[in-house]
């Protein structure tokens, strides 16, 4: 008998699965029985089943291709990513290719610049050449994700970035100021003897502040947490990577002896925290700091105002009366 219209057959549904493409190895199946015999099935049973299945990790179950893009479409930003991905791809012998094939792709790779098209057009590639089932593709593009955004962390040197709330604090308020303005950048350069000499550098700041977000409760470990995803998702090649990293510990270091307010709020008492507070709300820095959501966290909104002052003048901290 047939269900009525407007109703989901859960018998189609499970037919539609097992017409699906199987993976090679064997699969063991999860059996759930209904409570009576004559409980008809339902898609919500249905569905817990499939819930008690990925439980019990006893199902293997085939990603969609639209799974494979979005590991791709997502974590690649610029060109080095994408070749990051290729090498990664060579070195696992992921797809079936000629070493004709190989040299054509690369060069079109290394050839063209980074767009959708261009992802695309390798996705193509991987669908159709990758010698690995679909869920396991998938699997090996994710992993090579993390290994290129571990790699970028490591080229930014996020671990000493990032090591202390003060730093974490005035990094994000840094970046929300600074983003997409030009700001010097320190290089090196070897001279006529081959030594590696300082050069000063104007360029633009590449990271985009929409990933700094300031909402209720924010506190330094989810700052830092948006920090990490700015800097994974920036269009900077390796070099250009060294080279910010650079940059910001240069400006960080400009803060190093700058203690005077630190050691002003280690001594005041209520109203001279929100006069204080009061006061900064009147420069242009507190555009991008928080929202305090406690005292303690308005000394740090006061802090990070302090060490996004390029220079400190005589009577700042200001004098409370």
């Amino acid at each position: 008998m047939s269900p009525p219209k407007g109703e989901h057959n859960p018998n189609a549904v499970l037919c539609t699965l097992l017409s699906l493409k199987r993976p090679k190895k064997t699969i063991s199946v999860t059996n759930v029985t209904p409570k009576k015999r004559s409980e008809k099935p339902t898609f919500a049973s249905f569905k817990k089943v499939i819930e008690q299945a990925k439980k019990n990790k006893t199902v293997d179950i085939t990603m969609p291709e639209n799974v494979i893009n979005t590991h791709l479409l997502t974590a690649v930003n610029a060109k080095r990513d994408l070749l990051f991905f290729w090498d990664e791809m060579l070195r696992e012998s992921l797809l079936e290719l000629s070493s004709e094939e190989k040299e054509t792709i690369e060069k079109y790779i290394k050839g063209n610049p980074i767009s959708k098209k261009t992802i695309r057009d390798l996705l193509d590639v991987i669908h159709k050449k990758s010698q690995l089932e679909k869920n396991e593709t998938s699997r090996f593009l994710a992993r090579t994700r993390d290994k290129l955004y571990d790699e970028k962390l490591k080229n930014y040197d996020f671990k000493n970035l990032c090591d202390e709330d003060r730093k974490i604090n005035w990094l994000w308020c840094y970046i929300r100021k600074n983003a997409n303005k030009e700001v010097r950048h320190l290089g090196y350069k070897k001279n006529l003897k081959g030594k590696p000499t300082k050069q000063i550098i104007r360029k633009k700041l590449e990271l985009d502040e929409n990933y700094l977000e300031d909402f209720p409760q924010n506190n330094a470990e989810k700052r830092k947490a948006q920090i990490e995803k700015c800097l994974v998702f920036s269009p900077y090649s390796e070099k250009g990577e060294e080279m910010l990293s650079n940059h910001l510990k240069d400006e960080w270091r400009k803060n190093i002896d700058k203690n005077e307010m630190i050691k002003w709020l280690d001594g005041c008492h209520y109203n001279q925290l929100i006069w204080a507070y009061n006061y900064i709300k009147k420069r242009e820095e507190i555009r991008y700091t928080w929202a305090p959501s406690s005292y303690e966290d308005m000394k740090s909104v006061l802090v990070a105002v302090y060490d996004l002052i390029v220079v400190v003048k005589k009577n700042w901290p200001p004098v409370y009366s």
